[in-house]
């Protein structure tokens, strides 16, 4: 719900748009919260391609984005994130179509500098605080996205670190709390839970959250490298390879959360109790490997997602824009209860890279090479 706006508040003088082409009413920030400088620069590319730093460039131009209908808001972005799923949409390989040109950056936090009246009257203030799973437009200093996509961001929190709650930390809470069907108060106390890829970030993220939710015992399969670390984090570690963790855990999990589709699902699904439940949120796996298909994306990529979301029993697909789309009023309320646990310190996203926007092609490439792993931010105006 968004807070009523105090009847003594000051507000701007309407302006209308002479151009024919607006003819509803915009609402511009007070000039006093645009003395920065309004260079605006975003990452973008005009085809699809594999090598990021051959086909991204970093545009700056003197003007920043203008709203097109009364129901959008100018962010000014203040961080935005740097993942895999950006290098899969520039590969042309994701599972929707994305247009062309483009501009990476699927999550960001920013603050309101310009709005639309339908924006105005649903209660959002100049400057303040705001975050968005925007899928694109993230890599960027401003964006324009619809009011209604926006949430509420605690004033004394770190950009930075909001920003890796709204894909990252939203899939594992939603994974761990939503996708399973589940009495009114049944916890997750006792429950037992499998999380493929745990040094992830969102392993990372699934991990924190079931800890603090009272799960009585967390399994992560994860490389050799990254067991004693699992183990001081109070995990039990699993081979990588389903061949050898499936006869330690068949049967015996209450959620399985899978993003890397190692044999089209099988092994996780099995690893579930009788009522246990699957979580599908990738398929790693494919994805680095996969090539453009004729159509796209490729047929393996469809067939998997289809067979996650219509033929496997017991079993979520999920994804974090969509999720914040078809299930908006939902994932506002977990979006707001997550931000109140970084502001009171409860949790603690761990960043690995704070970048500029002329480091993000070079970052991807990073990512999809996996030299680097863990959460990249990229702050715009640095």
């Amino acid at each position: 719900m968004r807070r009523a706006r105090s009847q003594s508040r000051t507000r701007p003088i309407a302006r209308t748009r002479s151009k024919s082409r607006a003819k509803f009413e915009v609402r511009d920030a007070p000039p006093e919260d645009l003395v920065e400088d309004e260079v605006n620069k975003f990452v973008h590319y005009k085809k699809f391609g594999l090598y990021a730093t051959e086909i991204s460039r970093v545009i700056a131009i003197d003007e920043i984005p203008e709203i097109k209908h009364s129901n959008q808001v100018v962010v000014k972005v203040k961080a935005s994130t740097v993942s895999l799923n950006d290098c899969y949409i520039r590969r042309g390989i994701w599972y929707d179509s994305i247009p062309l040109p483009n501009t990476p950056g699927f999550d960001i936090v920013g603050t309101v500098v310009s709005m639309g009246v339908e924006a105005e009257a649903a209660g959002f203030e100049y400057g303040e605080a705001v975050a968005s799973c925007c899928r694109t437009g993230g890599n960027a200093r401003y964006i324009v996205v619809d009011y209604s996509d926006l949430c509420s961001v605690p004033g004394n929190v770190d950009s930075a670190q909001a920003v890796c709650l709204i894909s990252t930390y939203m899939t594992a809470y939603q994974a761990l709390h939503r996708c399973k069907p589940r009495a009114p108060r049944e916890t997750l106390e006792g429950s037992n839970i499998l999380v493929t890829g745990g040094n992830e970030p969102i392993a990372q993220a699934v991990i924190e959250l079931a800890q603090r939710a009272g799960a009585s015992k967390i399994f992560a399969t994860a490389a050799k490298k990254y067991h004693d670390q699992l183990t001081e984090q109070g995990v039990c570690p699993l081979p990588m390879d389903a061949k050898m963790w499936l006869p330690l855990v068949r049967g015996k999990m209450d959620i399985v959360i899978d993003g890397i589709c190692q044999d089209g699902y099988a092994s996780p699904h099995q690893a579930l109790n009788y009522r246990g439940h699957l979580v599908v949120h990738g398929m790693s796996l494919i994805m680095n490997g996969a090539e453009q298909g004729f159509c796209g994306t490729p047929f393996d990529v469809m067939y998997q997602r289809f067979k996650a979301g219509y033929l496997l029993s017991r079993t979520t697909r999920y994804c974090p824009y969509e999720w914040s789309r078809t299930r908006s009023a939902e994932w506002k309320h977990d979006m707001e209860y997550l931000m109140e646990l970084l502001a009171r310190g409860k949790i603690n996203p761990k960043i690995t890279k704070r970048i500029t926007l002329d480091s993000v092609p070079y970052y991807q490439q990073q990512l999809e090479a996996g030299e680097i792993n863990g959460l990249i931010v990229c702050k715009p105006w640095k």
